[in-house]
């Protein structure tokens, strides 16, 4: 049986590929029968065929991908290395990522395979809930995921967060911080820096967190300082902790790292707290930082991101997609094509992989989860909002 599958698998192939060479998909296959020959959306089957899946990814040949994570690189030569097929890797802004894959999308051009990236709002609104993206996990990871990825419509490859870092050198005990609202205080002017949320990331989802959870921001600020806020021209305590944030010196970066650099930097006598995802902590070793991430604020410690994982529709590979998905959920020790992320502030979706370096499990951490549904409502407002105060 498992012949006859391959078989039949490889003559699709062939005449898929001569199809999608005559230039356009109306020219090859319906998106039913994309659909078929692909084996997804309604024809996933309930248990993956993995002997036929290599046998027709490795006919394929390549497979390509859209990341915005520079670790793409890493985990395509791995790929290679191991099953011979080429990885045709791109590295490119969360937003830039999206306008790329629209556009070839619009003009019926095929050219990606897989996309990994952050931002669930756009990737699930946009793409998924509109057909032109599918969802693929490998029906023997699917008993493995945690429950936050077993309820998410996409496959998550990896979760990351947001929180404040501070300097270790000098704060050995931690900063006198433990609560957001100390970031607004007059001690820390000119000293909060942060990548600028308007630059892509998953920073704009965090930041807008704070307006979702404006009721927490209000009982916080009562309880830190002892008397009910008083808002200054905004809705609500959220936005008016973002106001008095950027209005306290916040200083914006282009990226993470230069935040973590500024941070973790040798002898400061007064260095400033950065907003970083956790995964920065990699650059300790590389760059001699003295950097942590303080995990005991309230009202949370960090903001929980999501890299999801998906199949843009009319993929002339899909079988090499489905077996580079595979490799990037990695195995139960963290390897594969997850050991690029198997470092600290990132987490996999696998119940089975323990912790690098004595991680907290994300059980132990008091998150605010990603919500894809109220940011791609409300993340347009915030942009305005923060457009306007910065």
């Amino acid at each position: 049986m498992k012949k006859v599958m391959i078989f039949i698998g490889l003559i699709l192939l062939v005449m898929t590929s001569a199809a999608f060479a005559e230039g356009s998909k109306e020219a090859s296959m319906t998106v039913e029968q994309w659909e078929e020959w692909a084996q997804l959306g309604p024809f996933t089957p309930e248990v993956d065929d993995w002997d036929a899946i290599l046998a027709a990814a490795k006919e394929e040949g390549e497979v390509t991908i859209y990341a915005n994570t520079s670790r793409v690189f890493d985990f395509a030569r791995t790929f290679y290395n191991k099953y011979g097929i080429k990885v045709i890797a791109n590295d490119m802004s969360q937003g830039s990522l999206f306008e790329k894959l629209s556009r070839e999308l619009d003009a019926e051009i095929t050219n990606c395979d897989v996309v990994l990236v952050s931002d669930t709002p756009t990737h699930y609104h946009e793409f998924l809930d509109v057909g032109r993206v599918y969802r693929y996990v490998p029906t023997e990871i699917l008993p493995l995921l945690n429950d936050i990825a077993k309820k998410e419509p996409l496959g998550i490859q990896r979760f990351g967060g947001k929180a404040i870092a501070y300097n270790t050198q000098t704060f050995p005990d931690g900063p006198p911080v433990d609560t957001w609202w100390d970031l607004t205080r007059p001690e820390w002017n000119g000293r909060i820096i942060t990548k600028d949320p308007m630059l892509g990331g998953s920073e704009i989802n965090f930041f807008a967190s704070f307006i979702k959870y404006a009721d927490e921001m209000e009982a916080l600020y009562e309880e830190e300082f002892g008397e009910p806020i008083v808002l200054d021209d905004t809705e609500n305590a959220g936005y008016e902790f973002l106001k008095r944030l950027m209005n306290n010196g916040l200083i914006l970066m282009s990226s993470g790292t230069p935040v973590t650099m500024a941070v973790g930097a040798p002898n400061q006598e007064n260095p400033p707290l950065g907003i970083i995802g956790p995964s920065k902590l990699r650059l300790r070793d590389e760059s001699e930082l003295y950097v942590d991430i303080l995990w005991d604020v309230k009202p949370v410690a960090s903001y929980l991101s999501k890299q999801a994982i998906s199949i843009p529709v009319y993929s002339k590979h899909p079988n090499a997609a489905k077996l580079l998905i595979q490799w990037l959920y990695g195995d139960s020790e963290g390897g594969m094509g997850y050991k690029p992320f198997y470092d600290l502030g990132t987490w996999s979706p696998r119940v089975d992989v323990p912790q690098p370096f004595d991680q907290k499990e994300l059980s132990e951490i008091n998150l605010w989860i990603e919500d894809s549904e109220w940011l791609y409502t409300n993340v347009v407002k915030f942009r305005d909002f923060w457009i306007q105060n910065m």
